[in-house]
């Protein structure tokens, strides 16, 4: 599969077309493989399968290429915008999360984070970058699509309840703080008991 650090790509954009086009037009199949692509809908270059890889990562098929729900979602015409910016939000959830409106940032803008996040060379940029602006020009984000709750980083205080989460229009920056704390060498249990306790309260609550 090509996918580097967590961004899926394809190698011709154009294949996607092509893809959608098939599963628009065409009956569900049992599982969609690249044999399948290949021997039904003559989709014959062995490339098509990393856009099986991306239909994958997008949750449109299942690990072993059973069509989902939001497979069937997509051949609905009035379903299937809303349906494609739902499986960028599952493939590419990191960049949603940083940027909730990347779909309207610049080209720089977008191609520094990526490389930002996968210290990828440019070739492998560029392709990461045309992916995911093919997907956004097929995608309708109007609908406000929000982020399932349990795909939040765990490890994001307050992340949860959505307390900590972007307003519209903000970016999320997360802030990780250490904080050292030192005890005297003659410190009593009581010493110790009030500290842990105020950590508990000023802290952790």
């Amino acid at each position: 599969m090509p996918k580097t650090k967590g961004f899926v790509y394809v190698y011709s954009v154009g294949q996607i077309d092509s893809m959608l086009v098939k599963i628009k037009s065409s009956g569900r199949p049992e599982k969609l493989t690249f044999e399948y692509a290949k021997n039904t809908w003559l989709l014959k270059n062995a490339q098509f399968s990393a856009v099986i890889d991306l239909l994958k990562e997008m949750k449109f098929l299942s690990s072993n290429g059973t069509p989902t729900d939001l497979y069937a979602e997509y051949q609905n015409d009035k379903l299937s915008k809303t349906a494609i910016a739902k499986g960028i939000h599952n493939a590419y959830s990191g960049l949603l999360k940083a940027y909730p409106k990347a779909y309207s940032l610049p080209k720089s803008d977008l191609e520094g984070y990526i490389k930002q996040q996968t210290g990828a060379d440019n070739s492998v940029v560029s392709k990461i970058y045309g992916t995911i602006k093919k997907l956004f020009s097929l995608a309708d984000f109007s609908s406000g699509i929000q982020l399932d709750n349990n795909e939040v980083d765990d490890q994001i205080p307050g992340a949860k309840d959505n307390k900590f989460l972007p307003k519209s229009g903000e970016s999320f920056i997360p802030i990780t703080m250490n904080i050292e704390i030192v005890i005297p060498s003659d410190a009593t249990p009581e010493i110790y008991d009030q500290i842990f306790a105020s950590i508990k309260k000023n802290l952790m609550n």
